[in-house]
Parts: C-alpha cells; sequence; structure tokens
C-alpha cells in the first residue's frame, strides 16, 4: 500500500467504524423480523464496494477509489431510499452517539474584539514651525527636544537681510505717516504676515533703529517634539524650525481589522493598558475610525482620546485594548453556536432536525453566515427562528451521510447524475526535463525564493489576507532579483518560462481582494514552484510536497513545505491536517 493509500485509509477506518457503529440503529432498522427476511435476500445480494471520501463511486469488486485512491469499502444495503439531503436515525443510534441539537434563537451578538496600538500627539495640538523668510540662525534658546515651552516664549534669533531691508521700508514709511497712511500700513501688515508681533514692530518704531536680528516666538504652549536647525544653519523660506506639540490631551490609534470594523462605532468604550503602568486599567472612548483601509495592513485606524495632565501617556507608546462589543443594539440577530457548524472552504454546513418526523430525521442544509461573534455566529440566509439544529454529534451524522452515500459536507453533490474523470486526481503535475550544470549560487538563490513561498504557505494556513499579500510581494521582487544570467543558456529559456509563471500568480495574489482568491492562485502558483525546484535543484533542506483532493472544491490542489506534518493552506483550521505527502524533494 502507497503512502497515499495509507494515509487516506485511517480516515476511511475511522469513518467506517463511526457507520457500522451506528449501522443497527440507522434508518430503523432494528426489527428481529426485518433482519430475518433481509439476511435471505442479502446472500443473493452481491456486495457494492464505495469511497468514504466519494461516495458515488460505486464498484463490485474491492480495490482503490479511482478519485483520491483510498481503499474502497463495502456500502451498507440498509440505506433509506430517501432524499439525499435527509438523514433518518433510529432513537438508539441519537442516543448512542450522544447527538444533542438547540434551537435557532435571535439575541444580542457579542464579542471580545482586541485591539493593539500606540499613544500619538493630538493633531489639533500639534504645530510646525516653518521659516516665514531666510537668514541664518544666530542663537538657540530651545537646544533640545523634549523640551517644554509656553506661548510667546522665544525659540531661536535669526540674521535675515529680508528684515533688515522690511525694518527699513516701516521706518521711511513711518515719517509720511500722515500724508501717505496706506504706505506705513502696508510696511507694518509686510510684518505681521512674517509673524513679527505687534510688541516688536512698535520696538522698531519707537527706537528708530535697525535690529540685525529677529526673535522667533512660540505659537503654542506644549513640548518640543523636533528641532530641525542649528546654530549657523542658513535657512530659507518654508524650512522647518520646531515641531511642537500639546501633549495636555493625546490620541490612541488603534489597527483594527476589516472583520472587527462591523463590530466598532463611535462612542463605544474601549478598555487598555500600558506596560509603562503595569496592573493598571485605562477607559477611553472611540472618537473616529478611519474611513479607507490600510491595503498593506488591511486595517482601518479606530481612534480615541484622552486627557493627559499628568503626562503619563508618552507619544509611541504601545498600548493593549479590548472593547466588549455589541454587533446591534436591538438584540435581533439570529445566531447559531460554532459547534453546529461544519467547514468546507466557502461553504457553511448545519444539520436541521425535521421535528414533525416519527424517526429522528436529519436535513443536510448548506447556510449564509455573518460576523464571527466569540462563540456563535450570525446567520444571514439558510436558517429561521425556531428551528433546531444539531449541536453535538454533527460530525457523526455526517460520517453517517457521507458512508450512505447522502449529501455529506465533503460530497455536496451526491444524488446528482454526472460524470467524474476517469483519471485518478492528485497525480504529480507535469515538470520538464531536469537541468543539469546548474550552478549552485543560483540553487541557493532558488532555495531562498522557496524559503519567502513558504512564508505564503504559512500565512494561508493562518487565513491571514494581508500577511499573505506582502509575502506575495516580496516574492515577486525576490524572484526580479534573482539573476538568471547564471543558467547555462540551454536552461535560460525554461527558467523564463517558470519565473513568468511564478510573478503571474504571485502578482495576483498580492492584488486579490480576499483570501479565496488568493488561495486559487496560490494552486497555480505552488505548482509553477514545484517546476522550478524539480527542473533546476535547491540547495537546503528537504521540501515535501503535499497534495489535499478536496482544495478548490474537491479539484485539489498541492502546495510545497518545510515540514511534513500536514498544515493545509487552502482551509487553515477549517481542515487543518487534510492531505498527504505526494513527495519529498532532497
Amino acid at each position: 500500500m502507497n503512502t497515499t493509500t495509507l494515509k487516506y485509509g485511517i480516515g476511511a477506518v475511522v469513518l467506517l467504524g463511526i457507520g457500522m457503529l451506528l449501522g443497527s440503529f440507522l434508518f430503523g432498522g432494528g426489527s428481529d423480523a426485518h433482519d430475518h427476511g433481509s439476511s435471505e435476500a442479502s446472500a443473493d445480494a452481491q456486495t457494492v464496494w464505495t469511497c468514504s471520501m466519494h461516495p458515488q463511486i460505486r464498484q463490485e469488486e474491492p480495490g482503490l477509489c479511482p478519485i483520491c485512491a483510498m481503499d474502497l469499502v463495502p456500502l451498507d444495503a440498509s440505506g433509506s431510499a430517501d432524499t439525499p439531503n435527509m438523514l433518518e436515525m433510529t432513537p438508539s443510534a441519537v442516543a448512542l452517539a450522544n447527538i444533542r441539537t438547540v434551537e435557532v434563537t435571535r439575541m444580542s451578538a457579542e464579542k471580545t474584539i482586541r485591539l493593539s496600538g500606540k499613544v500619538v500627539p493630538d493633531e489639533r495640538q500639534l504645530s510646525e514651525m516653518s521659516a516665514r523668510f531666510g537668514g541664518r540662525i544666530e542663537r538657540l534658546f530651545v537646544s533640545e527636544t523634549g523640551q517644554r515651552v509656553r506661548k510667546g516664549d522665544p525659540l531661536a534669533e535669526l540674521y535675515s537681510p529680508q528684515f533688515i531691508a522690511a525694518q527699513k521700508e516701516l521706518l521711511e514709511a513711518a515719517s509720511f505717516r500722515d500724508s501717505q497712511p496706506s504706505l506705513y500700513n502696508a510696511a507694518k501688515q509686510k510684518l505681521r504676515f512674517w509673524d513679527i508681533t505687534e510688541q516688536q514692530i512698535s520696538e522698531i518704531e519707537e527706537s528708530g533703529k535697525v535690529r540685525s536680528t529677529v526673535t522667533i516666538h512660540a505659537p503654542q504652549s506644549g513640548t518640543v517634539l523636533k528641532r530641525m536647525v542649528d546654530p549657523g544653519d542658513y535657512i530659507s523660506e518654508g524650512s522647518p524650525l520646531f515641531e511642537i506639540a500639546d501633549l495636555g490631551r493625546v490620541w490612541i490609534e488603534f489597527d483594527a481589522y476589516e472583520s472587527d470594523l462591523p463590530w466598532l462605532r463611535e462612542g463605544t468604550s474601549v478598555q487598555f493598558s500600558t506596560k509603562a503602568h503595569p496592573g493598571k486599567d485605562f477607559s477611553a472612548r472611540i472618537s473616529f475610525i478611519d474611513p479607507v483601509i490600510d491595503p498593506q495592513t488591511r486595517s482601518a485606524t479606530v481612534r480615541a482620546e484622552l486627557p493627559n495632565s499628568s503626562g503619563q501617556f508618552k507619544p509611541q507608546m504601545l498600548v493593549s485594548g479590548t472593547v466588549e462589543a455589541s454587533l446591534s443594539r436591538s438584540g435581533d440577530d439570529l445566531v447559531i453556536p460554532k459547534s453546529s457548524l461544519l467547514w468546507a472552504g466557502e461553504r457553511a454546513v448545519v444539520y436541521v432536525e425535521h421535528q414533525a418526523a416519527e424517526m429522528p430525521t436529519f436535513e443536510y442544509r448548506e447556510i449564509t453566515l455573518g460576523e464571527n461573534a466569540g462563540d456563535y455566529y450570525v446567520v444571514k440566509d439558510g436558517l429561521m427562528e425556531g428551528e433546531r439544529i444539531v449541536e453535538n454529534g454533527v460530525f457523526t451524522i455526517d460520517a453517517a451521510a457521507q458512508l450512505q452515500g447522502k449529501t455529506s459536507l465533503m460530497n455536496p453533490d451526491a444524488g446528482s447524475t454526472h460524470e467524474h474523470e476517469d483519471s485518478p486526481k492528485g497525480a504529480l503535475p507535469n515538470v520538464g526535463e531536469t537541468h543539469t550544470g546548474i550552478p549552485a549560487s543560483f540553487q541557493k538563490r532558488l532555495y531562498s525564493l522557496y524559503q519567502t513561498y513558504y512564508k505564503v504557505t504559512e500565512s494561508l494556513v493562518a487565513s491571514d489576507a494581508g500577511t499573505t499579500a506582502d509575502a506575495a510581494k516580496t516574492l515577486r521582487k525576490q524572484l526580479d532579483a534573482l539573476n538568471a544570467g547564471l543558467l547555462p543558456s540551454n536552461a535560460q529559456a525554461d527558467w523564463r518560462e517558470v519565473a513568468s509563471a511564478i510573478r503571474e500568480q504571485s502578482a495576483k495574489m498580492a492584488d486579490a481582494g480576499n483570501i479565496e482568491q488568493q488561495r486559487a492562485g496560490f494552486a497555480k502558483l505552488s505548482n509553477a514552484m514545484y517546476r522550478a525546484v524539480k527542473e533546476f535543484g535547491v540547495q537546503g533542506k528537504p521540501i515535501y510536497f503535499q497534495y489535499c483532493p478536496m482544495a478548490l472544491n474537491d479539484a485539489g490542489a498541492y502546495w510545497l513545505s518545510d515540514i511534513k506534518e500536514i498544515a493545509n493552506p487552502y482551509f487553515g483550521d477549517a481542515m487543518l491536517k487534510c492531505g498527504v505527502v505526494k513527495e519529498t524533494i532532497k
């Protein structure tokens, strides 16, 4: 038995065991008269063999599944002829499997949102001083950042020929004040535009002398966050000089992921803490939610305002916050427990109990989910209030349905008539000729490229679309930096073809709108990377080429991994261990 058969065979044995355990109870087949009558009929009946992963397969002899290469198992002939979506069980089977149901209800969906952020100055209390005219810094009254100043305090002394010329214009115009008041007022206004105070202008007029320097004063009280000049520096008009912020009130800026935004509103309370004050919790209210998503982090800024008269909150201080959020204030959300759900890619499945049936009967139903509410999910479509769904034992029911050839998580198309491919899924992708004479330096760089690809794999396992996009961008940049000129001339054409496929799929993944689009591109990217390491070789640790027959809606897909243990990038936590090792590349 090959590796693929062995690994899938383990799953088949588990499912078969569950089916055999429930077999005597399923579909009301418990009476002695029935058993006696059926025993004679079964003697002449021919055994039908099926696959626990693909119950649509029917064969008259044992063997391997033509789709996934698992060992075929005998089909239980006691299956009900009801609709494919319905599974009937006896009360004994329900008790044996410890199946419990729960009523679909409406309630206020609540969730604890965890946020990380930092302290930043209040932008409304932040001033950046720039030079109104050119000159040379003669003296600094504020020589260090962090120094506190009051409004009107001197900051620097500036020598400026422009200022000297403006003083002369003022004194000359002052002598014609009575006959030419417009010239006098224009000369004064020019100085005012340069932030020269009325007191400074009066002192110039009273002394009748031109000053060689001018003093620059603080426009507001606060803390000097930045000092951009030194004594002796020459500056021009518009040059930045100082940045001053009033830290008596600060902002806390949190990063909230897209999935958390529906839970957050302006006015919601945020509890937060900081390492600078261990054991102490603080509270603030959300005052602003950024309407634009950061394309790099796939998050939005959530802002809270906080008084800081004591100065205990420093800019750039890291904080950790939590929000106890409700999805709606009406308490009218239709919710179900997470334990009642089965997942396969984009499909969410529940089993609904038919309470009017004589025997316990459960219906396979695909539903549309809304927001993740901690231990619950909000239901958007597919269920109604008052219906009862299986909460405990849902995997047992699905396994029994699968072995009976009915609609199940792994076989959503049971009962439909369509042809299946004759060729088994899971055959390794085609690769070209293995090239010889590839320099070790190129193979080392190719292994480094693979390591970046593996970061894409890990981010898909974590179902993190933002990190996946970043890793895909890095992969493309690293690919462009790989020098194909190191290759022999007979290998360069094949490399250009492989590199083009890697470049195309990494770009699509970086620009994809959601995780499912990224996973679709990842399948093609993985095939291209497999071809690269097989045809050109790598200098590094063994690489495991792995396969999941249920990825991409049962189309099957591959990926490369650093570890032999399966961590499925196509399903993440939903089906983390689904897959087998197809090949070890050394």
